[in-house]
């Protein structure tokens, strides 16, 4: 009488990925996730964006497949109303967004912090700056990309190509009365356009409703009523001053 031998047991993908630990399998999904491509387009500006819900459907994937999850919870740290000129009030909402990083087993959950911030006119500065939490911590978590240069490695100028439009937090407005003796109007129009889509891009927002906000603010300067979108230009370079400090600190991401 032959003894019959068992078949050698094989671990199956699940089982293997089970066994992984989760700061293992955090390893594999930052391999897994590639560059996120600028899937959305504003037809009446002219350009594409890498959008929130692009990077999120990325994340999504990749966590699922790995066998973990990131729970989000915020804390407002801070919240403000500013009066533009006009009588118009943005109101500013700062948040402390928290996201514990979990395959269910406790012990090895990771958690990590990331400030946000979001301005607006109506009731959506909350949703904003919680967004912008997110969006930054999933960025800088994952090491999402999307082909492009780094734009704080490039121009420095607010209205250059949007691709390479991140300014240095100077003051840009002497320079921009000698730059207007020296560029014409459509290029002035040109720079102005461009930093109006990078402010709607960090406000979750599009570029028409940043311009309108940058109206009622100046329509009663003399600037603007001598050259509209030079003035529009020099608003737009203080209110990205406000909001890239608030980007600059949410870049750094820590976990515990």
């Amino acid at each position: 009488m032959t003894e019959k031998k068992e078949a050698p047991q094989v671990e199956t993908p699940k089982e293997k990925k089970e066994n992984l630990s989760l700061a293992e399998k955090l390893n594999r999904a930052i391999s897994d996730i590639g560059p996120v491509k600028k899937d959305g387009n504003n037809g009446y500006q002219n350009y594409r964006f890498q959008s929130e819900a692009a990077i999120k459907a990325a994340v999504k994937k990749v966590i699922e497949l790995n066998g973990f999850d990131i729970i989000p919870s915020y804390e407002i740290t801070n919240q403000r109303d500013v009066q533009g000129r006009k009588g118009t009030v943005n109101h500013i909402v700062d948040v402390l967004g928290t996201f514990t990083i979990t395959d269910g087993r406790r012990d090895q959950d990771i958690v990590g912090k990331m400030p946000g911030s979001g301005m607006d006119t109506g009731e959506k500065a909350v949703a904003k700056a919680c967004t912008s939490a997110q969006k930054y911590f999933y960025k800088q978590l994952f090491n999402i990309s999307d082909h492009e240069e780094d734009p704080d490695a490039t121009n420095s100028d607010i209205g250059a190509t949007y691709q390479q439009n991140m300014p240095q937090q100077t003051n840009r407005r002497p320079q921009q009365r000698q730059q207007s003796q020296q560029e014409s109007p459509q290029e002035i129009k040109e720079r102005l356009d461009n930093a109006l889509k990078m402010l709607a891009d960090m406000q979750h927002t599009t570029p028409t409703e940043v311009k309108s906000a940058l109206i009622k603010e100046y329509e009663n300067e003399p600037a603007y009523k001598q050259n509209p979108n030079l003035a529009l230009l020099g608003g737009a370079t203080a209110m990205y001053k406000l909001l890239r400090k608030e980007q600059k600190a949410g870049q750094k991401c820590t976990a515990n």
